[in-house]
């Protein structure tokens, strides 16, 4: 008989699903660990950050693929990549730094270059951590930077002040200049005080270098080629003018407010001490060196030098001494204004151009402020001279001397002039050229004649008759010699006359002119010049010889 057993059999599922999963879990936390073992093994075995990044990225990747890949490892491992990356960041940042700061302490580079290579990587960094610690870092170096530049400036100060040359000075205040800017923009008014300071010393010692380099310079000019009073004047006025008039100086041991106050100092004391006399020997030899080279000084030195004078008068400088200036104006050009009249004089008594030439003297001295009224009377006497030789027609000095308004003293022993044989050779006229007057009321004077032109000398007239040596006048009286005119025969001796004693005039003169000779002449009176004499012993005049002084002091006491 057959037995049928039937057994039964009955399996929870659910159960062993989740036996199943709680083993294949266990098996995977097994490996998980075994990977975060493994991961700090290497960590410690000195995997670096760039590995380790690759490492976690690797198993990252493994765990997202796996088909029972747990999100919880999953975020863990994705932490731990951010973890990473940010770890990276930070080592290479690090390792960057680390490198630059060594360079800087090896001196392969500059604080300020340290401070550039910081600033660079900071750009970019999103990661607050780490962009807090690269401004740490800045900071830091920020403050070296202006440690090392501080140094570096005081070096060059102190350098600068042990140099003392204007360029090593120059450059420095402007360094310094630029310091004090940044602290002013930097609001650090202690570093601002402090630059006052360096630049206060600075600019003193500059200023007194640049005196000093200046004094120095103008004094190697004056050696090599020679400067005139004016260019030292013109040399201080330009100083005065540029010097700083803030700063003071020390120049010679001895301290001013600025180098202003010096260059002015300067200048005065040269005007009080040495000008006018360095002034005069200048325009003497100007006019000498002149005058050597044409035989008499020219109308351009002589206008040159007159305008020398009148540009000084125009200097504010010059206030205080304007009595000195004219009295070295009168004396550089008195001698200068002389020797022009007298080739004047001469040129007149050559070309007979009296009237021309007395003009020309009167003119100078209205020109050029100079006396020359005792040229004018020179001139006369030349026309006398003449006259009394015989070599100019009788009469010249009388119409000279009216012009002149002076008496001339009275002949002792009249010739008669002949009349004259023939018309005398006309001698060749001087060169005293005239020039277009500066006023209507300013006679012309010579012009200066081109360097090329000799100098205006011309020779004694001749006035050789027709006839020659032995031509006698048409009167048969008189001879021509090589001396002139003679007289063919003694001229019989006349009888003198006594000459009347002057009558003081009972009554007042109605004569309002300046000739003793008119006044005697409307008083009818001798007019001569030998009742002249007497009447100038009676009033106390003594050695009257008719000049025009005495004429004026004989007229002064007959009119009483």
């Amino acid at each position: 008989m057959a037995i049928n057993i039937q057994q039964k059999f009955s399996v929870d599922l659910n159960s062993v699903v989740e036996n199943s999963i709680t083993s294949v879990k266990a098996v995977r936390k097994s490996e998980q660990t075994r990977k975060e073992a493994e991961f700090q093994r290497a960590i410690a075995n000195g995997l670096s950050y760039e590995e380790q990044l690759i490492m976690r990225e690797k198993q990252l990747e493994e765990e997202k693929k796996s088909s029972l890949s747990d999100e919880s490892y999953i975020s863990d491992l994705e932490k731990s990549v951010a973890d990473t990356k940010k770890l990276n960041r930070f080592n290479k940042y690090r390792r960057r730094y680390a490198e630059t700061f060594g360079n800087l302490n090896s001196g392969k580079i500059n604080e300020e270059q340290y401070l550039s290579i910081l600033k660079n990587q900071l750009i970019g960094i999103d990661d607050p951590d780490l962009r807090l610690e690269i401004q740490n870092d800045i900071a830091s170096a920020e403050t070296q930077v202006k440690t090392y530049k501080k140094t570096i400036l005081d070096n060059q100060v102190r350098k600068a002040k042990y140099d003392g040359t204007k360029d090593v000075l120059t450059e420095t205040v402007a360094r310094v200049n630029m310091a004090r800017t940044q602290a002013l923009i930097d609001n650090n008014e202690d570093e601002v005080t402090a630059h006052d300071e360096t630049l206060s010393a600075l600019n003193s010692q500059l200023s007194s270098v640049r005196v000093q380099d200046a004094v120095t310079d103008f004094e190697v000019k004056s050696s090599t080629r020679g400067t005139s009073p004016i260019e030292r004047l013109d040399f201080m006025n330009s100083e005065i003018l540029k010097a700083d008039p803030n700063v003071p100086v020390r120049i010679n041991d001895k301290t001013y407010n600025s180098a202003q106050q010096f260059w002015s100092l300067e200048r005065d004391n040269y005007l009080s001490d040495r000008f006018f006399k360095d002034l005069d020997e200048d325009v003497k030899n100007n006019i000498n060196t002149n005058t050597a080279r044409f035989g008499y000084p020219t109308q351009g030195v002589l206008d040159q030098t007159f305008k020398t004078f009148g540009d000084l008068r125009a200097r504010p400088e010059m206030t205080p001494f304007l009595n000195r200036l004219d009295i070295t104006q009168s004396s550089s050009m008195s001698d200068a204004v002389i020797k022009f009249t007298d080739k004047v004089i001469d040129a007149a008594e050559t070309s007979l151009e009296f009237d021309f030439a007395d003009t020309q003297i009167k003119s100078l001295g209205q020109k050029y402020g100079i006396d020359t009224s005792t040229k004018r009377s020179e001139l006369f006497q030349r026309v006398r001279g003449l006259e009394q030789g015989q070599l100019i027609p009788a009469g010249s000095t009388e119409r000279l001397a009216a012009k002149l308004q002076v008496d001339i003293p009275e002949i002792k022993e009249e010739i008669v002039a002949p009349k004259a044989p023939a018309t005398p050779t006309v001698p060749e006229k001087p060169v005293v050229t005239a020039i277009p007057p500066t006023t209507p009321a300013i006679p012309e004077v010579p012009k200066e004649k081109p360097p090329a032109t000799p100098s205006p000398m011309v020779e004694a007239p001749q006035f050789t008759p027709a006839g020659g040596i032995g031509a006698k006048s048409d009167d048969g009286k008189f001879t021509f010699t090589n001396e002139g005119w003679k007289p063919t025969a003694p001229i019989p001796t006349e009888t003198p006359t006594a000459t009347p004693v002057p009558i003081t005039p009972a009554t007042p003169s109605t004569y309002a002119g300046v000739s003793v000779v008119d006044y005697l002449k409307s008083q009818k009176q001798d007019a001569s010049f030998e009742s002249r004499k007497k009447l100038a012993a009676e009033k106390g005049i003594t050695d009257y010889a008719g000049t025009a002084k005495q004429n004026e002091e004989l007229l002064k006491l007959l009119r009483g």
